[in-house]
């Protein structure tokens, strides 16, 4: 029996998921609401983080043990709301000038939500599948938003295929922890220590991890990651880059700091160094930026799962601070590359994406390219900004474990990764432009691009401040 008191322990993802299914009939009911839908699209989602936050300090169960109520829990649900406010404010303008603001477009960003939270709090393996599948739905449809575009609905089909085709692998990996265990319950099945050694469950651990390492974009799963990116609307790329993967992690650490890592390190470490690799190296060749940022994202993954190896509180914290960082670096290098942009309704390819494109734009453009600079400049992890600190504390937690080969290696390619950045800092600021053109920057971007600069600066100088508000994470 459903009690108030979990209803009231779930409200953010219940706010969510209200006002979602209220503003698709606002959509249908009036046909010019763009703007009132968005409105109340930031509201709720304010409204959801300000609930969340007052969760922090709790741990416990409800809905009968499926749902966990924790203060980690809570924190990475903060920073993917943070990552979903972001988006829905760059989309505003985005969808006017792309002629595609159809009104169902914002409560599909808060359904996907609501998938998002389901995953990240869950404590059970089938809850986890739900939340997922009702977030990848969502994405699949977003995707291919571009309903004109063959690009655009070419990602979608793409991404919709390899998908469904992962979450076989997911339900298979579950049905065979379920089949050792006798539950999908997480404290059942890590209540017994020594059934988690078992080959069983080892395989059905793998082949459950596997269908995360998709969604993180992991190699060898990170093959989609490039080809949709580019082919979804800008912003839906920097919500599924950040949020999404913001979500797929926080999920997964919730498995993993219960496991023996000690069993799966040798895995951990190898998907860790290749992706780093691959995701880099291949960052080298691109002309896109949408691509580029694509396989910054992969090479970003490696370094979250290098801190995964060191298991450890630092660890834990170090990804949470890295991921904080993250929004704001590389959602704010997407929203601008939506502002630059054009439209391109008729088009089958997007239009002034390619980093040619960037060339002399501090001379047209001077406040977009600063701003850029910050991000990439942070992206790169130079300092005193927040990229820094977050690629320090994942490398110094995996150096204290004596993880001193993948630390080495993964700081080889970060430094590797400052080309590809700085290449796109010295087209704007040290070539002539190629246009004249001023770009329209909205109420709601400019916001949104001038909190992540401020914050990724912020952080970078003072990041204690930051830092210790971390602090509570896996005490």
């Amino acid at each position: 029996m459903i009690k108030s008191q979990d209803l009231l322990n779930i409200l953010p993802t219940m706010i969510l998921a209200g006002m979602a299914i209220i503003l698709l009939f606002i959509g249908v009911i009036y046909k010019k609401s763009h703007r009132l839908v968005i409105l109340l699209s930031i509201l709720t989602v304010l409204s959801a983080i300000y609930f969340l936050y007052k969760n922090l300090g709790k741990d416990l169960y409800v809905f009968g043990d499926f749902v966990a109520i924790n203060t980690n829990n809570t924190i990475f649900s903060v920073i993917t709301l943070i990552a979903v406010l972001f988006s829905i404010m760059a989309s505003y303008y985005y969808l006017i000038k792309q002629r595609i603001n159809y009104p169902e477009f914002y409560p599909l960003i808060l359904f996907a939500t609501v998938g998002m939270l389901v995953m990240i709090q869950a404590n059970d393996l089938i809850t986890v599948f739900i939340g997922l599948e009702f977030m990848s739905i969502c994405f699949y449809i977003l995707t291919g938003f571009f309903r004109k575009k063959i690009i655009s609905n070419e990602s979608a089909l793409k991404y919709f295929f390899f998908g469904a085709f992962m979450t076989g692998f997911l339900l298979f990996g579950i049905a065979l922890i379920f089949g050792s265990v006798g539950s999908t319950k997480y404290q059942i099945i890590f209540s017994d220590l020594s059934v988690i050694k078992q080959p069983i469950f080892i395989i059905g651990s793998v082949l459950f991890f596997t269908g995360f390492f998709f969604k993180i974009g992991l190699f060898p799963f990170h093959f989609w990651v490039p080809d949709v990116y580019e082919g979804a609307p800008t912003t839906v790329t920097g919500l599924m880059s950040t949020s999404g993967k913001i979500a797929a992690v926080g999920t997964l650490l919730s498995f993993v700091i219960r496991l023996n890592v000690d069993t799966y390190q040798g895995l951990f470490s190898i998907i860790a160094v290749l992706t780093i690799l691959v995701g880099n190296v291949l960052a080298l060749t691109q002309s896109n930026i949408k691509r580029l940022l694509a396989y910054s994202s992969i090479g970003s993954a490696g370094y979250i799962f290098v801190a995964v190896c060191a298991n450890t509180d630092l660890a834990y914290k170090g990804i949470a601070f890295y991921l904080l960082s993250y929004v704001f670096m590389q959602l704010g290098a997407f929203i601008i590359v939506s502002i630059i942009e054009k439209s391109s309704t008729e088009s089958g390819q997007y239009i002034n994406v390619n980093i040619e494109d960037y060339k002399g734009l501090s001379k047209t453009n001077p406040y977009l390219a600063t701003i850029l600079t910050i991000f990439m400049v942070s992206l790169a992890g130079i300092p005193p900004l927040a990229g820094f600190w977050g690629k320090y504390y994942i490398f110094y937690a995996a150096i204290k474990e004596n993880l001193i080969t993948i630390s080495v290696i993964a700081i080889v390619f970060s430094v590797i990764s400052i080309y590809y950045y700085l290449k796109v800092v010295v087209y704007m600021w040290f070539y002539e432009s190629k246009s004249s053109e001023v770009y329209h920057i909205d109420t709601y971007s400019s916001l949104a691009i001038f909190i992540g600069a401020a914050l990724t600066f912020i952080i970078g100088v003072y990041p204690e401040i930051f830092f210790s508000f971390f602090k509570t994470i896996l005490k």
